[in-house]
């Protein structure tokens, strides 16, 4: 029997041939070539840690990324970097895959830290109020973007505008997706169906697929 993500992957396919469905004009429905275990494994001992079972499956059953939510999920060992791929060590955005992840429930930073964000009045030069941006990107990179927030999960697809879906990799939250809305200033959050539970990997996929298949 054909797991359901195949099957339905190509049902809206056949559905939406006009590539409405967001992102689906930049992937096409179409995934990569799957990868065999010996490079899944390359990859896992470059990085050390191990991938969760569900998107193991994905990558060496139906496809090394290309077809999926948003604009589509990313190869292995890579992320968007403009409208590029990057490979992880590139980027700065992708830590330690194997080192645990550090977040139980969603995550920001306090409100303190954002009452220090510039509010520069018009009695403020143009040289000042752009030495208070630098400062305030600076302390964004050393608290907010630091790899080690992220660690222990890898990023698989982006929403646009530097929104991301991460899997996380390690720990008793192995193969749950969470969203980063950094980019926002609002944090990073786990992914939930719709009875609560964690949404893992499978639960994802199939959601943007069943999401878009009942509208056509």
């Amino acid at each position: 029997m054909q797991h359901p993500i195949i099957d339905k992957l190509v049902k809206l396919a056949a559905a939406d041939k006009g590539f409405n469905v967001f992102g689906a004009n930049a992937h096409r429905y179409e995934t990569n070539h799957v990868l065999s275990e010996p490079e899944v494994r390359v990859v896992e001992e470059k990085y050390r840690f191990t991938l969760p079972k569900e998107y193991r499956w994905f990558v060496t059953t139906v496809g090394n990324g290309g077809a999926g939510p948003f604009y589509g999920i990313f190869p292995l060992g890579k992320h968007d970097a403009g409208h590029d791929l990057t490979s992880w060590e590139k980027g700065g955005l992708v830590g330690s895959p194997g080192l645990p992840f550090q977040h139980a429930k969603a995550w920001n930073l306090p409100p303190a830290f954002w009452a220090d964000q510039p509010d520069p009045g018009e009695e403020v030069s143009e040289e000042e109020e752009d030495a208070l941006w630098e400062a305030w990107d600076q302390k964004l990179e050393e608290k907010y973007w630091d790899l080690s927030v992220m660690q222990g999960a890898i990023p698989i697809c982006h929403e646009g505008c530097a929104l991301r879906n991460w899997l996380v990799t390690t720990g008793p939250l192995a193969g749950n997706i969470w969203r980063d809305m950094r980019a926002d200033n609002e944090g990073i959050a786990p992914l939930q169906n719709a009875n609560g539970t964690p949404m893992s990997f499978v639960d994802w996929y199939l959601s943007w697929l069943d999401t878009h298949l009942s509208k056509h």
